[in-house]
């Protein structure tokens, strides 16, 4: 199945290049309309210039053959020449093939109508013209008026030409402003249809890029059950899997690093249990009295062998943290168990006369007691370790917007910007740590893993700790944990 969906999906590059060729083919087809609008419009103005240009020519070889009718008629009847009568018919000729002409331009029924009215009076003083019974000068004066009126008539059709060329400008106009209107929409649409593909590609390029990262972040955070699951061209497909390849791995690995923290604790546990017990019989001078010199040394390997012992029940909570997969919850008051927590703290407050303000309040939830309670305690150990002889720490709980949140501060040195993304990480100790007193037995080094184990514990029930910045305070720790109303109300 998983060869099939490689075949199948196209690569990375063809990608691109069909997205390429889907974003340029509507700026194509935009091209090639306008590319026609502008044969469109060139074609009506050819059109329009060619009908202006013929109608004019033809008006104006209509009033030539007009005043060549005119002239023919009186060269006929003054000169008294037979001879000169062909001139007169070749004049009538001329006027009847322009005025055919005329009638081809595209008028309008009026114009037409006005075209045969003047071509029956031409007809009509044609006829006049040949049967007349005779010629001469006063003869020809008689034909004045039919002249005149046929004069008058060209007139009027040269300025009704007149407005079939301004018609013809008109018509050239609107197919103008038609052409450019229609281009605009066209390159608004294409630039739109454009965008739009352009962003559905960006989409399909960018999904299985961000389900990687997402992947990646996964990982990050540790959750290496999740399996990664990219939807995409062969070459994502082929990272996810290579990604997937490495979930597993990792997830290999980190079961290595818990067996081997179960199989080494262990295995110190046991020889570390009787190096306590030898160095509780040399301090109790069960087997003779040590002069101070010996004494020391005892002090010594007390101390050495007790930091022994946190560190390995560290690393034990820690591998507990990090395999819990089922917490056991039950509902609790969390102000009765922050006061559980600081009464084991009582001997450590005192010797360093440390002052607690407290704002607890009585709210009950359902979560994992004990894990709560280790991280809450992990916090305060850290802020009894970090305050100034004679400082105070502040603990408090309240509720906001369904959110539980439960704040320890101190007045310690805090935590420096450069080393807060490390604060959480494993066996990370940070540059700023109080003084380590080896006078007296159970005064401890940090082993670097409380914050992680704390943080394990939280995340495991759906929460979240981080520090905090609040003024005047060294270092702020907050646990926030989901609250339900009904979980405080079920014992008020």
């Amino acid at each position: 199945m998983m060869k099939l969906k490689l075949k199948l999906s196209p690569s990375f590059p063809t990608l691109l290049l069909v997205g390429f060729a889907l974003v340029a083919m509507p700026l194509l087809g935009g091209i090639l309309g306008v590319n026609h609008l502008l044969d469109e419009m060139v074609q009506q103005g050819q059109q329009s210039v060619s009908i202006a240009a013929e109608i004019t020519l033809a008006n104006r070889q209509l009033a030539e053959s007009g005043l060549a009718l005119k002239r023919a008629a009186g060269q006929y009847f003054v000169l008294e020449d037979p001879a000169l009568k062909q001139r007169l018919d070749n004049a009538h000729r001329s006027f009847i093939d322009t005025l055919g002409k005329l009638r081809q331009m595209p008028w309008n029924n009026q114009q037409q109508t006005l075209l045969s009215v003047l071509a029956d009076q031409e007809a009509r003083l044609f006829d006049r013209l040949q049967s007349a019974p005779s010629t001469g000068a006063k003869q020809f004066e008689n034909f004045k008026s039919g002249f005149d009126k046929l004069s008058q008539t060209q007139m009027i059709i040269a300025e009704q030409a007149s407005q079939v060329i301004q018609g013809q400008i008109s018509v050239m106009s609107k197919t103008s402003d038609r052409v450019q209107q229609t281009m605009f929409w066209q390159a608004a649409a294409m630039i739109l249809l454009s965008m739009i593909l352009a962003t559905f590609l960006s989409w399909l390029i960018s999904r299985p890029v961000q389900q990687l990262a997402e992947a990646i972040r996964r990982l990050g955070k540790n959750d290496l059950d999740t399996r990664s699951t990219i939807q995409g061209t062969q070459d994502m497909v082929y990272l996810g899997d290579q990604l997937d390849w490495l979930r597993y791995r990792l997830q290999e690995l980190e079961e290595e690093k818990l067996r081997f923290f179960r199989e080494v604790s262990h295995e110190l546990k046991t020889p570390l249990t009787n190096l306590l017990e030898a160095v509780a019989l040399l301090s109790d001078e069960v087997v003779g009295k040590l002069n101070k010199q010996q004494a020391e040394i005892v002090d010594i390997m007390c101390s050495s062998a007790d930091d022994l012992q946190q560190g390995i029940e560290d690393l034990l909570d820690y591998n507990e943290a990090l395999c819990q997969t089922k917490t056991h919850r039950s509902l609790f008051d969390i102000g009765q168990l922050i006061n559980d927590v600081m009464e084991r703290f009582d001997l450590s407050l005192r010797a360093k006369r440390l002052r607690i303000i407290d704002s607890v309040a009585a709210i009950h939830l359902t979560a994992d007691r004990d894990g709560l309670a280790k991280t809450i305690e992990n916090l305060i150990s850290n802020a009894v370790k970090f305050s100034p002889d004679g400082g105070e720490v502040k603990v408090t709980s309240d509720v906001l917007f369904n959110t539980l949140r439960i704040t320890v501060c101190d007045q310690g040195p805090g935590v420096p910007a450069s080393e807060v993304s490390q604060l959480f990480q494993p066996f990370f100790k940070g540059t700023r740590q109080p003084v380590h007193n080896r006078q007296t037995c159970g005064k401890l080094k940090s082993s670097g893993l409380g914050l992680a184990i704390a943080k394990a514990h939280i995340e495991g029930q759906g929460g979240k700790l981080s520090l905090v910045s609040t003024p005047s305070w060294g270092a702020c720790f907050q646990i926030t944990l989901p609250f339900k109303e009904q979980e405080s109300a079920i014992h008020d």
